[in-house]
C-alpha cells in the first residue's frame, strides 16, 4: 500500500516537472486580412523554430488548415511572421487562429484564440457577394461565396445561367468554385446569388490574358527627336480603363497609344530603351538599341514645284530641318497618268531637285517625292503631298495606217485613232493622201478627228501600185505621214486558207521571212463572213520577227467567233499577202443543230441526209457529226463521222418500226445541239414496183436486143427455123371456067378432079368425099367401100374454082360467100376433098384449099357426117399456111395433129401439126413478114 503510494507521488512529480521544462506559449499573436489577395497574416513572438497553427471557421467550428511550419526571425522587429491564402474571400465567414511552439518531441500549449471577423456576422444584415470584379487568368479556378441577408433563405448559386454545386461555410454563408474559366465579354461575367423567389446579390469576374505586347522599334525623324513604336500582340481582353495595359519607357509613362499600333514620343535620342507593359495579371518588358544615324525615316519634302516642258521637267522641293543639308539621301519620285504609276530614284547629299524627263507631251502628271538614307537605308520616309504637272504640246505621232480591200477596186483606209498620249495635244483634223504610181502629186482631204476610215476608188486606167497615206494636225503641227501601198484583191478563194485553234484564247501565227518585207510584216483579223462596217483589227511586226501572238486580253478576240488572219509583207514598193488562215481564240460548241435533216427508207436502210451548220452558228471548227438513236429516256450512238465534210449517213439492217434519230455537229469543245427527225419502217412495195418495172425493162431490152439481132439475121433465122415452102404451079388457062383437072395421083395416092362438084347449100364448109372407082366410060363408081387394110393412099380430089369479084360461080353453092372470101378476081381455091388414111377404113373429112393471105372471117363449122358428095367451102375459110391448119369438125380428131400439114406430091404422111384454135390469126404472120422484112 505505501509502495503504491510512493509510485503515484513519484509520477506526479515527473509530469509538473515536465510542464514545467516545456517551451513557452507564444506571445504578442496578431492576425492582419487582405481581402485583394485573400491572404490572412500572422505575426508572434517566440524563441521556438517550428510551431503548429490551426485555423477555423468560427461559427461551425469547422478545421480548415493544420499545419506546422518554420517561421524565422525579422532582424528588425524580433517578430516570426506567416501568411495563409485562403482558397475562399475572407470575407466569407470569420476565421479562429491558434498557434502553439514546437521543440524536438514537445510542444507548448496553445495560443489563445484569435477571430478575424467575416461579413457574415449579425451586425451585418444585408446579403453581400464574394469577391466582386476580380480579375483573374484565362484557364484560371476562382471560388465565389453568397451571404444572405439576416433571417433570408438561400436558393442557389449560377454562373452562366448554369447551377452551380454548394458548400455551406456558416448560418447565412454559402460558397462554389469554378475551375478553367474562359475569357469573359467586354463587361466581365456575372455570377448571381438566388432565393426560392427571387436573385438576392450577384458579383463580376473579368477573366483575360497578361499583356503580349511585342517588337519595341525606335527611329527618329529629323535626326534629333525619338519616336518609338511597338505592336500590340495578343488581346488582353480587359476593355475597362482600370483593367487595360500600363505602358512605361525608359521610366516615363506612355499615353500617346492607340489600340494596335504603340507610339511614344521623346524630345532626345537615346541609344537604348526599355518598354514595360503590365496589367492586373502580368506584366512584361521589351527592349531596342540603335544609333540615331541608323533609325532616320524623314518627313515628307515640302514646296513641291516643276518648270514642264514638252518632254522633260525640272522639279525642286524643300526641308523643314537643317540637318538634312549634311545626309546622304536617296529620293524617289513618283509618276501617276491614266492610271498608271511609275517611279524614278535620284540620290545627292540634301538632295532637292531632280529633273524628270521621258514624258509625253500635253499629259496630266500627279508628281510626289519620298527620300531616306542612303548608307544606312532603314526606311523610305513620308511621301509629299501630290503636285499636278501638265506638259506642253508637241506634234503628233504618225497614225498606224491600213488599207483592206473588199474588191478588185473599192475598199477601206483604215488608221487607228490616236490616243490622249500620242496625239500630243488636242487633235484638229486627219488628213489622207491618195496617189497613183505614175502620178507626181498626192491627192488630200482633211476629216474630223472622229473619223477613223474612208473609202479607197481604184479605177481601171490606174498604171502601177498605188499608195495612200494619213497624217494628224493638232494646234503646233502635222505629224509625219503613215504610208501604205494598197495590197492586191485576194478572195479565199484564190488563197490556200488553214484551220488555227488558239491556246487560251490566245492565237499564235508563224510564217516564213520574206525578204521584201523592208518594212516589217503586218497581222490583220476580221471575222469571217462579216459584210458592210466590219472591225478590222491588225497588228505591225518587226522585220526581224516572223511570229506574233493575238492575245485575247489586249485584243477584241471574243470566244466562239471565227476570224480570218491574214499576214502581209510590207515594203515601199508593194503590199504581198503571204498567207491567210481562219481561226478561234477559243472554242465552243455550236450554238446550233445541223440544218435540213432528212430521213429517207431503202429496204433495211434508211439514209440520213444533212445541211452544215451556218459559220456564225459553229463557234469552232466542225470536227464531225454524232448520230444517235432515241431510245426512251437516252440516246444510243449509231456512229461517229469524223469526216466534216460528209453530209449524209445510212444507218443498215433496221427492222419494221418507228425510228427516231438525232444529227449533232461538234467541235474540240464538245457537241452541240441535235436535230431530230423520225421514220417509220415499212415493207417497201414501192420498191417492189420498181424492181417489176426494172425486171420488165431488162425482158423489154432483151427482147428488143433479140428482135434486132433476128432482124439483122434475119435471112439466117428464116432458112434455120422457117424455110420457104413452094406455092402450087398450076398449068394452062385458069380465066376458063372451072373444070376437072386430070391429075395422075402417085404411086401411093391419087387426086381426083371433080369436074362439077355437088354442094350442099345447106352445109358450110367442106365435107370429105370418098374416092369412087372409075369405070371404063371414066364415071365414078359409087358405094365403093375403102379397103381399109391396103397400101394405096387416100386419095385427094382438087377442084380447080375461079372466083371472081361480084361473080356467081356455077361451082359455089353461096356467091355471096365466095365473093367475100376471094382475095381478087384472079385467085384461085383448091379444094381437097377426100384424104384417105391407109390405114383407115373411113373417109377423112374434106379440107378446101385456103389461100395464106386470106383471113378468117368466122368460125367453122364441122360436117355432120361423110356423105359422097363433097360440101362447099365456107365463103369465110382462107387459105392458111400448113402451120396454122387444123380440122374443121370434131369428128375428124385422128387427123388433128396431121391435117393441114405440108405435104409431098407423094407423100399422105404430115409435116406439120395443126394447131388447136378453131380461127386464130394466123400466128405465123407477123414473124414470118418480120423475116420477110414485109412491115
Amino acid at each position: 500500500m505505501q509502495l503504491n503510494t510512493a509510485l503515484i507521488v513519484l509520477l506526479l512529480t515527473l509530469q509538473i516537472t515536465h510542464s514545467l521544462t516545456g517551451p513557452p506559449v507564444p506571445e504578442s499573436l496578431s492576425l492582419e486580412q487582405d481581402f485583394a489577395s485573400q491572404t490572412l497574416s500572422l505575426t508572434w513572438e517566440s524563441h521556438a523554430a517550428l510551431f503548429d497553427i490551426e485555423i477555423f471557421r468560427t461559427e461551425l467550428e469547422e478545421n480548415v488548415l493544420n499545419v506546422t511550419v518554420r517561421a524565422a526571425v525579422d532582424p528588425v522587429s524580433g517578430q516570426r511572421s506567416w501568411t495563409w491564402r485562403s482558397p475562399v474571400p475572407l470575407q466569407c465567414t470569420s476565421h479562429s487562429v491558434q498557434i502553439r511552439a514546437r521543440q524536438e518531441n514537445t510542444v507548448s500549449q496553445w495560443s489563445p484564440l484569435q477571430i478575424v471577423q467575416g461579413s457574415d456576422v449579425p451586425v451585418k444584415q444585408q446579403a453581400q457577394m464574394y469577391p466582386q470584379d476580380k480579375v483573374v487568368p484565362v484557364g484560371g479556378n476562382l471560388t465565389f461565396c453568397c451571404i444572405v441577408s439576416e433571417g433570408g433563405q438561400f436558393g442557389s448559386i449560377e454562373y452562366k445561367n448554369r447551377k452551380m454545386e454548394v458548400t455551406r461555410m456558416s448560418r447565412r454563408s454559402f460558397a462554389t468554385s469554378v475551375t478553367n474559366l474562359p475569357q469573359s465579354g467586354s463587361s466581365g461575367t456575372n455570377i448571381i446569388c438566388l432565393s426560392p423567389q427571387e436573385i438576392i446579390t450577384g458579383a463580376v469576374v473579368f477573366v483575360g490574358y497578361p499583356p503580349g505586347d511585342e517588337r519595341l522599334e525606335c527611329e527618329t525623324r529629323d535626326l534629333q527627336k525619338a519616336e518609338c513604336r511597338w505592336r500590340k500582340g495578343r488581346d488582353t481582353g480587359f476593355w475597362r480603363t482600370s483593367l487595360l495595359t500600363r505602358y512605361t519607357l525608359n521610366g516615363r509613362r506612355c499615353v500617346e497609344a492607340n489600340r494596335n499600333m504603340k507610339l511614344c514620343r521623346f524630345d532626345r535620342w537615346e541609344n537604348s530603351w526599355t518598354l514595360t507593359a503590365e496589367n492586373e495579371l502580368e506584366a512584361v518588358q521589351l527592349n531596342d538599341s540603335a544609333h540615331i544615324t541608323e533609325r532616320v525615316r524623314l518627313f515628307a519634302p515640302v514646296n513641291v514645284s516643276a518648270v514642264p516642258q514638252a518632254w522633260n521637267s525640272s522639279l525642286q522641293w524643300s526641308w523643314t530641318f537643317q540637318a538634312v543639308q549634311t545626309l546622304d539621301l536617296l529620293c524617289q519620285v513618283q509618276l501617276t497618268s491614266g492610271g498608271r504609276s511609275s517611279s524614278r530614284n535620284y540620290t545627292g547629299v540634301g538632295l532637292s531637285a531632280a529633273l524628270l524627263d521621258g514624258l509625253r507631251p500635253d499629259v496630266e502628271y500627279s508628281v510626289s517625292v519620298r527620300c531616306a538614307s542612303l548608307r544606312s537605308f532603314w526606311r523610305w520616309g513620308d511621301w509629299s503631298a501630290p503636285y499636278s504637272l501638265h506638259t506642253r504640246m508637241d506634234c503628233p505621232e504618225a497614225p498606224d495606217v491600213w488599207v483592206r480591200m473588199d474588191s478588185e477596186t473599192a475598199g477601206q483606209i483604215l488608221w487607228k485613232p490616236l490616243s490622249i498620249s500620242d496625239s500630243h495635244g488636242a487633235l484638229e483634223a486627219y488628213e489622207v493622201y491618195q496617189k497613183d504610181g505614175e502620178q507626181d502629186g498626192w491627192t488630200v482631204l482633211s476629216l474630223p478627228p472622229s473619223i477613223s476610215s474612208f473609202p479607197v476608188i481604184l479605177s481601171n486606167s490606174s498604171s502601177g501600185d498605188v499608195m495612200v497615206a494619213v497624217a494628224a494636225r493638232n494646234p503646233v503641227g502635222l505629224s509625219r505621214r503613215s504610208i501604205v501601198v494598197v495590197p492586191e484583191f485576194r478572195a479565199d478563194s484564190e488563197q490556200s486558207v488553214s484551220e488555227l485553234v488558239g491556246s487560251g484564247g490566245d492565237l499564235e501565227l508563224t510564217w516564213q521571212p520574206c525578204p521584201n518585207a523592208s518594212r516589217g510584216y503586218l497581222v490583220e483579223w476580221v471575222c469571217t463572213g462579216c459584210t458592210g462596217h466590219c472591225t478590222v483589227q491588225w497588228t505591225k511586226v518587226p522585220e526581224s520577227n516572223t511570229s506574233t501572238v493575238i492575245q485575247a486580253g489586249e485584243t477584241s478576240l471574243e470566244v466562239g467567233v471565227r476570224y480570218t488572219l491574214s499576214v502581209f509583207a510590207l515594203s515601199d514598193e508593194a503590199t504581198a499577202l503571204l498567207q491567210r488562215h481562219h481561226g478561234y481564240g477559243h472554242e465552243l460548241v455550236p450554238v446550233q443543230s445541223v440544218k435540213s435533216l432528212n430521213v429517207w427508207q431503202s429496204g433495211e436502210n434508211v439514209l440520213l441526209s444533212w445541211e452544215p451548220v451556218a459559220i456564225s452558228n459553229r463557234r469552232g471548227f466542225i470536227r464531225g457529226y454524232t448520230i444517235y438513236l432515241n431510245n426512251a429516256s437516252h440516246l444510243e450512238l449509231v456512229a461517229n463521222v469524223t469526216d466534216p465534210a460528209l453530209r449524209s449517213y445510212t444507218v443498215k439492217g433496221l427492222s419494221l418500226g418507228s425510228y427516231k434519230f438525232t444529227v449533232k455537229a461538234y467541235t474540240s469543245a464538245g457537241e452541240g445541239g441535235g436535230s431530230t427527225v423520225a421514220i417509220k419502217m415499212e415493207s417497201n412495195s414501192d420498191m417492189l414496183v420498181v424492181q417489176l418495172l426494172v425486171s420488165l425493162v431488162a425482158m423489154s431490152f432483151c427482147l428488143v436486143v433479140i428482135s434486132i439481132f433476128c432482124y439483122k439475121k434475119r435471112e439466117w433465122v428464116k432458112k434455120a427455123f422457117y424455110p420457104e415452102i413452094p406455092g402450087p404451079k398450076l398449068a394452062g388457062n385458069w380465066t376458063t371456067p372451072p373444070a376437072p383437072l386430070d391429075i395422075k395421083p402417085p404411086t401411093h395416092s391419087m387426086v381426083h378432079i371433080v369436074e362439077s362438084p355437088e354442094w350442099d347449100s345447106s352445109k358450110k364448109g367442106l365435107v370429105p368425099v370418098p374416092e369412087e372407082e372409075e369405070d371404063d366410060n371414066g364415071s365414078v363408081g359409087e358405094n365403093v367401100e375403102v379397103d381399109t387394110d391396103s397400101d394405096e393412099p387416100t386419095l385427094l380430089r382438087y377442084y380447080n374454082q375461079l372466083v371472081t369479084d361480084g361473080s356467081h360461080s356455077n361451082y359455089a353453092s353461096d356467091t355471096s360467100g365466095s365473093s367475100t372470101s376471094s382475095v381478087d378476081s384472079a385467085q384461085t381455091q383448091v379444094t381437097y376433098t377426100g384424104i384417105q388414111s391407109p390405114t383407115s377404113s373411113h373417109w377423112a373429112p374434106s379440107y378446101g384449099y385456103r389461100p395464106q393471105m386470106q383471113p378468117v372471117e368466122g368460125p367453122e363449122e364441122p360436117a355432120a357426117a361423110f356423105e359422097n358428095e363433097p360440101q362447099q367451102e365456107s365463103p369465110s375459110i382462107a387459105y392458111r399456111p400448113q402451120c396454122s391448119w387444123q380440122a374443121e369438125s370434131p369428128g375428124a380428131e385422128n387427123f388433128s395433129g396431121s391435117l393441114g400439114s405440108p405435104t409431098s406430091v407423094t407423100s399422105s404422111q404430115f409435116l406439120i401439126p395443126e394447131t388447136a384454135e378453131e380461127d386464130p390469126e394466123p400466128s405465123g404472120t407477123w414473124f414470118q413478114n418480120f423475116l420477110s422484112g414485109k412491115f
